[in-house]
């Protein structure tokens, strides 16, 4: 069975203001992919699940790729990471949004704070029109939402 899940920006956050509660975004980096490490789904490990994601598929993939670059793009003109400017535009999107760098190591934490860059009006409206490839996993039937997590095997 798969659960429909309502999209997060027209729904969700909505009520979340309404009463008064922050929203933590899930995997505010793409899944590493908005950092600009991976330019390549050949960049992932074999067994990596993110090769099984409709996002990293090679259609999807490509496309997803040409929205990176203009992360890029913004964050050379400030001296920053592709991670930096990911976080910074969640954090320009409201002061109830805290992103929190999805990461195993703390050398990559320190790489993708981005507590000292604000971006432009300009910049944040270029980012929100930008465009993702490929099905959410919530539309594959993997709801992780409201709370609902997968038994432990």
């Amino acid at each position: 069975m798969v659960t429909v899940v309502p999209d997060i920006e027209d729904e969700v956050f909505p009520l979340c203001r309404e009463l008064g509660i922050g929203v933590v975004p899930y995997s505010p980096l793409g899944r590493g992919l908005l950092t600009g490490n991976i330019t390549s789904v050949a960049d992932l490990p074999e067994n990596d699940y993110r090769r099984k994601m409709p996002r990293f598929a090679q259609e999807a993939f490509a496309a997803n790729l040409a929205t990176v670059a203009v992360v890029g793009e913004i964050a050379a003109a400030h001296g920053a990471t592709p991670g930096n400017v990911a976080q910074a535009w969640l954090l320009a999107k409201a002061p109830d949004v805290v992103p929190i760098p999805d990461t195993l190591h703390v050398h990559r934490l320190e790489e993708n704070a981005a507590a000292e860059l604000t971006l432009t009006a300009e910049e944040t409206a270029w980012l929100d029109a930008l465009p993702a490839s490929g099905e959410r996993e919530s539309e594959l039937g993997h709801n992780w939402s409201y709370g609902v997590t997968p038994p432990r095997n």
